[in-house]
């Protein structure tokens, strides 16, 4: 029998803390560094309910934002490192026809997008529309809505965390750089071959049924990880919680793959060793995007092209434990991953601290301790 050490023991006490106050019932993580020794942990159970899986490694979790850098990013590297798109082309040349519509946003770039400096507001409800449409039209109108949207500032003036810019990345990639859907580009250009001995699932997005009405509590699949009672979908557990993404079909560019902590670890491993890109693709996207718009904008926010970095005031859920040097992503859902480019160690945190409700919002706290365990 393995034995545990004194860290697995205090990260495990500290799940064990933070499920008594109802903060989610799934945990698991994984630390170290990425080419020597590393640790998981498992924790919990799949859902509240009684009989519920325990959490092991073949659970399987909706990683929600992390969509944004383990397929979306990762296919945007893979498109400027084979030529196929110049970063500051400015989307009147890229979407000609949809910059005649909308004429504001024909300045903005894809650094702009993947830096969230596009000047696009951060959310908009859609499936509120979306929810009473056809199963078929609804990607879209989802589409034809956002295309719509003026933004609130010129590109570069504001830096505001926005799912419409990446929504912005995913039309362009289906309808011009790559016509297919995202989730079989995505597969064939940066998952397919990533890790020897994969699951069979491995990452992936779950679509979600056509039929509306039958979408809507539909059987839950008890290998993954449950994330909210829905107060209009109902029970959610193997469909992805997004609103947004639920109601165009399961699949998006800023949200809905799944995958076990395995496979997210698998992913950065396999980036970290260019076997998707190249070094130097990674240290262009890698490079801090510097922010020269107004002084109360981005106020200790610091990003590169599609990942956080650290907050620069400390206060990120980071804190002080990885360097400056360092990049990652959040997924509202519970889950993060970050990695320290100076001394190779890394952090993946992955919870469903929606379950049952979206409204408890201590993981910030949870994400604070956990890495402060880690020093």
């Amino acid at each position: 029998m393995s034995r545990v050490s004194s860290k697995e023991q205090e990260v495990l006490a500290l799940f064990q803390s933070a499920e008594a106050v109802r903060l989610g019932t799934a945990y698991a993580a994984g630390w170290g560094q990425v080419q020597r020794k590393s640790y998981s942990v498992y924790h919990g159970k799949h859902s509240v309910l009684n009989g519920a899986r325990p959490v092991s490694q073949r659970s399987i979790f909706d990683l929600a934002s992390l969509t944004k850098i383990i397929a979306t990013t990762s296919l945007v590297m893979v498109l400027v490192e084979s030529g196929r798109l110049d970063l500051d082309a400015p989307l009147r040349e890229i979407l000609p026809e949809e910059c005649k519509e909308n004429s504001a946003l024909s300045p903005i770039t894809f650094r702009h997008l993947l830096s969230h400096t596009s000047g696009l507001p951060a959310w908009r409800p859609f499936f509120e529309d979306l929810k009473t449409s056809p199963a078929l039209g609804r990607k879209a109108l989802l589409y034809k809505n956002l295309l719509n949207i003026k933004p609130d500032a010129n590109p570069g003036e504001i830096l505001v965390y926005s799912d419409l810019g990446f929504l912005i990345i995913g039309y362009v990639l289906e309808k011009w750089a790559f016509p297919k859907p995202l989730n079989e580009w995505v597969m064939e250009k940066v998952w397919a071959g990533l890790y020897p001995g994969a699951q069979p699932n491995g990452l992936h997005y779950r679509r979600v049924p056509s039929d509306y009405r039958a979408a809507i509590g539909a059987d839950a699949d008890d290998s993954v990880v449950a994330t909210e009672v829905c107060p209009w979908r109902g029970w959610l557990q193997g469909q992805v919680h997004d609103d947004n993404t639920w109601s165009i079909g399961g699949i998006a560019p800023h949200a809905g793959v799944f995958g076990t902590l395995n496979d997210v670890v698998g992913w950065m491993e396999a980036l970290l060793q260019g076997k998707i890109v190249s070094h130097q693709t990674l240290n262009l996207f890698f490079k801090e995007v510097v922010f020269t718009g107004g002084p109360n904008q981005g106020l200790g926010v610091r990003r590169t092209l599609g990942f956080d970095m650290p907050a620069a005031d400390g206060l990120g859920s980071t804190g002080t434990v990885f360097s400056k040097n360092s990049v990652g992503h959040l997924g509202f859902t519970g889950t993060s991953l970050w990695i320290d480019l100076d001394t190779g160690h890394y952090a993946c945190l992955l919870t469903n601290r929606v379950h049952p409700s979206r409204s408890d919002l201590r993981i910030k706290y949870l994400r604070r301790n956990f890495h402060a365990l880690l020093r």
